[in-house]
């Protein structure tokens, strides 16, 4: 199995030692196209206790003190007020602009060497 695969018929649990139907809850299976192998039973949700307050939490990032680098990196800041459905885009033009000023700053060090 690669990374990104789901492996719907396990050996294996993670220590190494394999699954039996009974350590599977039969609460949890129902119906009779359902497979033992299939479910995941989950004993308790973990919540946290407090809510970090918002001076506790780092800036998204540092001046680096380039301004082409620094220019990339400020579409970052909007991340926090923006649906997470945006955010892959916001990553992808940040990478592309730091990208675009990594082979400038290369083709600058090509020309004077």
């Amino acid at each position: 199995m690669t990374s990104g695969e789901w492996d719907s018929a396990p050996d294996q649990d993670v220590s190494g030692e394999g699954i039996s139907s009974d350590d599977v809850s039969s609460d949890a299976v129902s119906g009779d196209d359902v497979l033992t192998d299939d479910v995941l039973v989950v004993d308790e949700a973990v919540v946290p206790e407090v809510t970090p307050s918002p001076d506790a939490v780092l800036p998204v990032w540092e001046p680096t003190g380039n301004a082409d680098v620094d220019g990339a990196l400020d579409p970052l800041h909007a991340l926090a007020d923006t649906d997470v459905t945006q955010h892959v885009g916001v990553f992808e033009e940040v990478e592309s602009a730091l990208r675009a000023t990594l082979n400038g700053l290369v083709a600058e060090d090509e020309a004077s060497g």
